[in-house]
């Protein structure tokens, strides 16, 4: 008896479900036929037609084949200087300790903006786009000045590794 009924409800409530996404597109349809302008689903309203030119952003070093190879450089000096500060003790060479916490740094700030660049970007989202940019920007100083304390009053970043690894 009971599975009867559940097959009822259900068979009835997909049909309700149905019909209100059925009716509710139908007014999305009416609504949007007397604009001037396409409507794309869950993107921007565009002007013109697919033929039109579209607009290129300026050309940038910031933006381009330099950042691009920055990326790539600076992600594959982390696994020398990685190794580097594992043979070695952050005491005995400060430099070493310093490029890799600035560099562990800068690498997570380029991934974490790469996903806002994709994800958040500040044309589809023109509010918190620019807010999480920022707020990604003010963390990244402030981790590289925390880091920055942590090398030059206490024991280091590659001391603190060799520490936790030993216990």
């Amino acid at each position: 008896f009971t599975m009867a009924a559940a097959l009822i409800a259900r068979s009835t409530l997909q049909r309700a479900v149905v019909q209100r996404s059925l009716a509710r597109s139908a007014a999305i349809k009416v609504r949007h036929s007397t604009s001037d302008a396409a409507y794309v689903p869950g993107g921007p309203v565009y002007k013109g037609t697919v033929n039109d030119p579209t607009t290129f952003p300026p050309p940038s070093r910031a933006h381009g084949s330099y950042h691009w190879a920055f990326e790539r450089l600076l992600s594959a000096s982390l696994v020398p200087l990685t190794v580097a500060a594992y043979v070695t003790t952050g005491s005995n060479y400060p430099v070493i300790d310093g490029l890799l916490g600035m560099s562990l740094v800068i690498h997570s700030h380029i991934g974490f903006d790469a996903c806002l660049v994709d994800y958040v970007h500040k044309r589809k989202f023109p509010v918190i786009g620019p807010i999480a940019t920022w707020t990604l920007r003010a963390t990244t100083v402030g981790v590289l000045v925390g880091v920055y304390q942590f090398n030059t009053n206490d024991i280091g970043l590659t001391e603190l590794i060799a520490k936790v690894w030993a216990a």
